[in-house]
């Protein structure tokens, strides 16, 4: 059906919404949410054509092409979300550190997690999933080995990031409840979780455990209860 090139697009609403709505709650956070959906948009591009749409999923876009902008906006979108849905629900706020910031060290973890996809991936085989889930632990080892203050942050950001995206999944079994079956590839393990691919949940978690406390890291920042709450 001609609608069905739409329900990517639509998908990304009501993660558009919350975006939306910590954007304008908190003024405070908003220079961390652009500069991470920022980042994570266009990795979300970069990772989309390079490794999971040749393996794991290929969604029908508005353009059909192999990827859209629908990829570079929910990247986007997840980006500013996952960085600051802690400090939001848990009302913490940004505060510098005495020692001085990983701006280097935030970079070469980019790097790290792009070389480590491409690696396993091209290099050892592995399928996208697995390499994708491998590079996201091997990041966020590093990063909270590093800094074990943002212990709390990253794994309450990975569940909190598994919540959110449900509502994408849910609106799309609504709008077209046969788009997940001819959008996932049988590279996955099949394995349904309320109708959901197991491997998206992982992700999902895996994405919030890195960049959850990404912008606290390499900024040198640590969060504290907000003063006013």
């Amino acid at each position: 059906m001609a609608y069905e090139r739409f329900v990517y697009l639509i998908s990304i609403f009501p993660p558009f919404l919350i975006w939306a709505v910590f954007f304008f709650k908190r003024k405070d956070l908003r220079q961390e949410m652009v500069v991470m959906s920022s980042i994570t948009g266009f990795l979300a591009v970069f990772f989309s054509y390079y490794f999971w749409t040749v393996d794991w999923w290929r969604p029908l876009n508005m353009t059909a092409t192999r990827i859209g902008v629908e990829d570079f906006i929910a990247g986007f979108i997840a980006g500013g979300i996952v960085a600051v849905i802690y400090e939001v629900l848990f009302k913490r706020e940004l505060h510098k550190r005495k020692i001085h910031h990983h701006t280097n060290g935030a970079f070469t973890l980019i790097l790290l997690l792009a070389s480590t996809l491409l690696f396993l991936f091209y290099g050892v085989g592995l399928t996208s999933f697995w390499a994708t889930a491998i590079a996201f632990k091997l990041v966020a080892v590093i990063m909270l080995f590093m800094r074990k203050d943002l212990f709390i942050n990253a794994v309450l950001s990975g569940i909190l990031m598994m919540i959110v995206s449900l509502a994408s999944y849910y609106l799309i079994m609504l709008v077209s409840p046969g788009w997940m079956d001819a959008t996932y590839l049988p590279t996955l393990s099949g394995i349904l979780v309320t109708g959901i691919p197991l491997e998206e949940l992982i992700f999902w978690f895996l994405a919030g455990c890195v960049f959850g406390p990404f912008y606290e890291y390499w900024q040198g920042e640590k969060l504290k209860k907000l003063a006013r709450s």
